[in-house]
Formats: structure tokens, C-alpha cells, sequence
């Protein structure tokens, strides 16, 4: 009887600390290059977010770095664990986390032209270059009215994005607030865009927040409890901060 007992107790911890390894290794999609949320080096406000709230149970992230249809696609093969950044308008069926970050998008102009945009449809008779699916994720009033002008179009590099407002060759970039700050002073220590490039901020877009999808329903609920602690505790923040000294040091 002690031996079957034995047998029993020993498959039972063998089985666990097997389910414990497997769960220790989480392979989760990010975005290819999107500073200063996610470098591809391995870090970024987003990376170190998802990274920290699962490391207290014991879960390592290994970043995976895919465009967002192919990031959809090895999600829904389950072929990896979990995917930042999505909203459950995606179509995606998965288990959401809590709303863990939000883009700020903002319409930014050179300040030189004095420009005043204080509704969407002020942007009818600008030149405007959103960032990719600008459109789908903005809103229809937003849809609706740049549908209206011949000259809007969207495009996937944002430093091209926000070089092309610095250099005058259009008169609005619509494009995350952080996104914007760290192009804009990489392409000043770069000699790519002028130190005297002065900008205007126009908010006419709400925060557009975003989840973190899971296969596994119970790495969700523990991402969420220690997303909630960080937030309490001040390691949220802290990360933000940390980006926001090391790269946002060119002020106007």
C-alpha cells in the first residue's frame, strides 16, 4: 500500500513540476519595431510591462517579433502563448487581459505654419499622413472625413512618418505621442531634421487602450492581479519613467 502511495504521490509531483516548466517559458507577440514601446533588443515600455507582471509567478517572456497578420496567425495556431497590444475588436478569439497600456495619438503640426486644429474636420484641406490602419483604430468620424481628402494616406514607417512633418512635406502627421518624441529626437541627434523644428500638439483623438491576449485563461488572471499590484505598488510607472529619461531628453 505505502509503495502504490508512493507511486501515486511521485507521478503527481513529476506531472506538476513538468506543467511548472513548461509554464516558466511564454512566447509573447510584439510588435517588429515600435519605440519606445518595443525594440527589438529585447525591451521597451511594453515588453518590460508584460515581462514584469509575469515574472512573480515564475513565468520568463521570450518576445516573439511579428507584423500584426502574421502575429494573428501563429496566435491562432497556438503556436505561441499570448499577443501584446490588440484590442478584442481584432477578431481575435483569446482570453483578454485588463487594459495594460493606451496610445495617445495627437495631430501634430510644425508650429512655423500655425496651424489651429481644434475638430477632425479641420484636417480636410491638409495634407495628412496617418500611421498604419490609422483609420480602422480612430474612430468613423475620423474614417469618414479623411475619406474625404485626396490628400491623406497612411504608411507602416513612422520615422519616415514623422521625418517628412519636420522637413515641411506635409502639414499633419497623425501618429502616437511617445512614437512621435522618440523619432523627432533621434532624427535631430541624427542630423536628419533640423534642432529648430518646433512642434504643435493637437489632441483630438481620446487615449486608444490596448489588452494583452492569452491561450490560457489562467495566465491571464494572473497577468491582471499583478498588472493591478504594479500599478499600486509603482513599478507601472517606473517603467514609463525610465524610457522617458533615457530617450525624451531633446526638449522644445
Amino acid at each position: 500500500m505505502n509503495r502504490r502511495l508512493f507511486c501515486v504521490f511521485f507521478l503527481l509531483v513529476s506531472a506538476l513540476s513538468w506543467s511548472q516548466v513548461q509554464a516558466r517559458e511564454l512566447k509573447i507577440i510584439f510588435s517588429q519595431y515600435t519605440p519606445p514601446y518595443v525594440f527589438e533588443k529585447g525591451d521597451g515600455i511594453v515588453v518590460d510591462i508584460v515581462r514584469e507582471a509575469l515574472k512573480a509567478s515564475g513565468h520568463v517572456v521570450v518576445p516573439v517579433y511579428a507584423p500584426i497578420g502574421r502575429g494573428f496567425e501563429l496566435f491562432a495556431e497556438k503556436r505561441v502563448d499570448g499577443t501584446a497590444i490588440i484590442r478584442e475588436s481584432s477578431g481575435l478569439e483569446a482570453n483578454y487581459s485588463d487594459n495594460f497600456m493606451q496610445y495617445h495619438n495627437r495631430a501634430f503640426t510644425l508650429k512655423a505654419r500655425q496651424h489651429k486644429l481644434l475638430k477632425l474636420e479641420d484636417l480636410r484641406d491638409k495634407t495628412v499622413v496617418g500611421f498604419q490602419n490609422a483609420q480602422k483604430y480612430l474612430g468613423t468620424d475620423f474614417a469618414r472625413v479623411v475619406a474625404a481628402n485626396p490628400n491623406y494616406k497612411e504608411m507602416a514607417n513612422q520615422e519616415t512618418q514623422v521625418l517628412m512633418l519636420l522637413l515641411g512635406r506635409i502639414d499633419v502627421a497623425v501618429i502616437d505621442e511617445s512614437i512621435f518624441r522618440f523619432y523627432r529626437e533621434k532624427l535631430i541627434a541624427e542630423g536628419k531634421a533640423p534642432r529648430s523644428a518646433e512642434y504643435d500638439a493637437f489632441p483630438l483623438f481620446p487615449p486608444t487602450p490596448y489588452k494583452t491576449a492569452f491561450i490560457d485563461a489562467r495566465i491571464r488572471d494572473t497577468f491582471n492581479r499583478e498588472l493591478a499590484a504594479m500599478r499600486r505598488d509603482g513599478r507601472y510607472a517606473a517603467i514609463y519613467r525610465k524610457y522617458i529619461e533615457e530617450y525624451f531628453v531633446i526638449k522644445q
